[in-house]
């Protein structure tokens, strides 16, 4: 993904984010990252990314 897509990408999650409100944000949120986790090909690459957003939630 190109610096103007990932741009583009985070500023249409920001905005859909803002749209669906704050009381249906996690809702939101948890079904993008379950449709996300699908598209990966290999478990240890979701197994990462879910620990990594573990990490970064406990900062």
């Amino acid at each position: 993904m190109t610096d103007t897509q990932l741009d583009q990408t985070y500023t249409a999650l920001a905005q859909a984010t803002a749209r669906v409100g704050e009381a249906q944000a996690p809702l939101f949120l948890a079904t993008l990252s379950l449709a996300l986790l699908t598209r990966q090909t290999d478990a240890d690459q979701a197994l990462a990314l879910i620990a990594q957003a573990e990490r970064l939630a406990n900062t």
